[in-house]
């Protein structure tokens, strides 16, 4: 389990956290349409390091905006207030937690455009609560990856992550950490809530960016480390035997990091040992401590 700040962010000021929330009649509450988003702030001993902190509260705006919540901060003034927010914690590397919603009642399905946008910020601390050497078993879900088709995919919209959620804890009933799922397709998405690398003869295999895929800044940073060291990196489409024939995978997200995989089903992977992942979390890992 983890506990959340005691303080939050809301609507310009840092506040006690429980004043940051919802009403319980909020649409957005009912409806699962807030949006959020997560960026890491690394604690470095006498300053913090908030990894892409811009791109992540970029994407955060435009995410809430395509859901029709307008964010009247900008990412400047959403950046102040998470330093500000910070100030008021214990210090220690934190998971930094955005959201935007309708904080007001509302009944009808639309209708509630007229309502206010609300942006609250907490932050969770996670020093304790990570393990990122620790390789993980996936499962190959039978849950198919949610259709852009009927939840924008490339958006954190909160109701959408109960697709996750059923992924997740069907992986885990079966005794496995996470799980990889596929779209209506059959091509591969990603886990329940991290992109997905596939190592196979030197190289790395990932996924193109198509609606179904999250577009995750973890994701572009390891395609900028790779290509930094030289190596290469296939972003295609991955069909179920390709996944059977590869060498070692690689779960990445902002919380996770960059993760072995240890098994993909029943099958051992040899992912810890392979170069190009001891190479990458080298690399990422010298990013978090500056």
């Amino acid at each position: 389990m983890t506990d959340a700040s005691t303080h939050a962010w809301c609507n310009g000021f840092v506040t006690e956290r429980e004043k940051g929330a919802p009403s319980v009649a909020s649409i957005s509450f009912h409806l699962g349409t807030a949006v959020f988003d997560g960026m890491m702030a690394y604690w470095n001993g006498d300053h913090y390091h908030i990894l892409r902190a811009e791109d992540h509260l970029r994407r955060f705006r435009l995410g809430a905006a395509r859901m029709g919540l307008a964010i009247p901060w900008t990412v400047d003034q959403l950046l102040a207030g998470i330093h500000e927010l910070l100030k008021s914690e214990p210090k220690g590397t934190q998971y930094v937690r955005p959201i935007a919603f309708r904080g007001g009642p509302e009944l009808w399905v639309t209708g509630a455009e007229g309502r206010p946008v609300d942006v609250s910020i907490f932050t969770v601390r996670t020093d304790n609560h990570r393990d990122l050497d620790k390789p993980i078993n996936c499962q190959i879900s039978e849950i198919e990856r949610i259709s852009s088709r009927s939840i924008p995919g490339q958006v954190k919209v909160s109701g959408a992550y109960v697709n996750s959620f059923h992924a997740r804890k069907t992986a885990e009933k079966a005794g496995f950490d996470d799980a990889l799922m596929f779209d209506r397709e059959g091509h591969l998405a990603e886990a329940s809530a991290a992109n997905v690398f596939l190592i196979e003869g030197g190289r790395l295999i990932t996924p193109r960016l198509k609606p179904d895929v999250f577009p995750g800044i973890t994701r572009l940073v390891v395609i900028k480390l790779a290509a930094d060291l030289g190596i290469d990196v296939r972003e295609t489409e991955i069909g179920h035997d390709d996944v059977a024939s590869v060498d070692g995978a690689f779960l990445c997200s902002t919380l996770m990091e960059i993760r072995a995989l240890s098994n993909l089903g029943v099958r051992e992977l040899i992912t810890k040992d392979a170069n190009e992942f001891k190479s990458i979390v080298r690399a990422f890992r010298s990013l978090t401590h500056q």
